[in-house]
């Protein structure tokens, strides 16, 4: 069977974004983290990839509680066709979350979002899928507490039932404390936002977390992470900038990946340019491969690079070798793989997204 990669990449003069592409349609599509402040444009994109017209009820639900806007109800998408909406247009405005559904009562469909930062202390260009359905768990290999660095994570429960939340933070230092000891209720319509600055026990630095619950699949959480940059050369708006990522779900079987695949790698030298999460209890190691005409072959100073249990570890792409190239990352154990590739046109920071999981 033939396989394929398709990445979609967005060139803004506020940051450049890249994503995976969606493999499939769905009737129901969930966002937790959205954003209007100071004027910051939200813009869901919806898809009808099919020969007849899929009908669609909106609703989203902010710090004041959920709505459900008349004029979204019933929403028709013609066949082969993209409709665009803007969240401030539907009265959500300055709203700094705006959690999101649709539910197609008739055809499926594929949702988007374009997301440009404008003020509120944050500021970039982000586009993303939203999530096709809901889960009792979701995975971030990214994250980071520190001086300069805000970074909150959004948990939507669109259900009409109160939700019980866990949050566990890993990759930290043995000494430190891994879990929140508080459970995070989320109430039925509503949103809840966690940020790990006020969480005492988790020192600064990096991590990776998991949110669970004991409940049937019912939340969806994404994390923004905003990285002020302490550079007097650059234009104020260059000194800070945004980036929005969804958790990643474990497939309903369980099944997590131990190979990931990035279409292209960063067109510039990049630092610290992948994180990879082993959610495994033993050490493993990770191999960064390049795909030319001869297949895949691993790139010398990307091999076996040692990552612990429940550890993560920072992969450098900076050697020629990588630059444009197709990349295969191989381990040894589970791991969820995350990207932080240039923002592109010259500014400062990276924009954040996943690698794609290969499903056997």
């Amino acid at each position: 069977m033939a396989r394929g990669l398709v990445e979609q990449r967005a060139f803004h003069p506020d940051g450049n974004s890249i994503a995976p592409c969606a493999t499939e349609t769905s009737d129901e599509w969930y966002f937790a983290d959205g954003y209007t402040v100071d004027g910051s444009l939200e813009t869901l994109i919806l898809t009808n990839p099919y020969d007849d017209t899929a009908v669609a009820d909106l609703g989203f639900a902010t710090q004041f509680g959920a709505s459900t806007p008349n004029a979204f109800q019933g929403f028709p998408i013609p066949p082969r066709s993209v409709k665009t909406i803007r969240i401030a247009e539907l009265g959500a405005r300055d709203e700094p979350v705006i959690a999101v559904n649709v539910e197609a009562s008739s055809g499926r469909i594929v949702l988007g979002r374009a997301q440009q930062y404008l003020g509120g202390s944050r500021n970039g260009y982000d586009v993303s899928l939203a999530a096709p359905a809901l889960r009792d768990q979701w995975w971030f290999a990214d994250g980071e507490v520190g001086p300069g660095i805000t970074e909150t994570f959004s948990i939507y429960n669109p259900t009409s039932k109160s939700v019980d939340v866990d949050a566990v933070f890993l990759g930290l230092p043995i000494e430190a404390e891994f879990g929140y000891d508080d459970t995070i209720t989320v109430p039925g319509g509503e949103v809840v936002v966690l940020d790990p600055s006020e969480i005492e026990l988790i020192p600064d630095g990096r991590h990776a977390a998991v949110f669970s619950t004991l409940a049937e699949p019912s939340i969806v959480v994404e994390r923004v992470l905003t990285r002020a940059i302490d550079d007097a050369s650059l234009p104020p708006d260059d000194r800070v900038y945004t980036t929005v990522v969804l958790g990643a779900s474990q497939r309903i079987d369980g099944y997590v990946a131990s190979q990931w695949h990035l279409a292209t790698g960063p067109d510039e030298a990049a630092p610290e340019a992948l994180v990879v999460l082993n959610i495994d209890n033993g050490p493993g190691t990770v191999t960064v491969s390049a795909v030319g005409p001869g297949g895949s072959t691993p790139v010398p100073s990307l091999t076996d690079i040692p990552v612990g249990p429940g550890a993560i570890v920072l992969v450098d792409l900076e050697s020629d070798a990588v630059l444009d190239r197709e990349l295969v990352v191989n381990a040894t154990n589970r791991v969820f793989v995350e990207r932080l590739y240039p923002r592109g046109s010259g500014l400062s920071g990276r924009s954040g997204s996943w690698a794609q999981p290969y499903d056997l």
